[in-house]
């Protein structure tokens, strides 16, 4: 009984860490090309590549090494964008 409620909260967590890694994907391609919603980014996709659950899912953990190897590049192309360029106030 234990095991399989052990099992559903792993589950919850990563389902969880999926919605959350999608939702922050969907503000950056919406509009937000900001280095820390990338680094935020990477950030998730490597707790879900840690997560023990998906160790034994290798095309889940494929995936997301090819997504953290992605958005690694987005963040260090913004850092890079936002170095060569001065800070400018942004009114909202």
């Amino acid at each position: 009984m234990l095991e399989n409620q052990t099992e559903t909260s792993a589950l919850h967590e990563i389902t969880h860490l999926h919605a959350s890694t999608l939702m922050l994907i969907t503000q950056f391609s919406n509009g937000h090309h900001c280095p820390k919603l990338a680094h935020m980014i990477v950030n998730q996709l490597n707790r879900l590549i840690t997560e023990s659950e998906l160790e034994q899912l290798p095309t889940g953990q494929q995936m997301y090494r090819q997504l953290l190897s992605h958005w690694q590049q987005v963040t260090h192309t913004l850092l890079e964008q936002r170095q060569q360029n001065p800070k400018r106030t942004q009114l909202h």
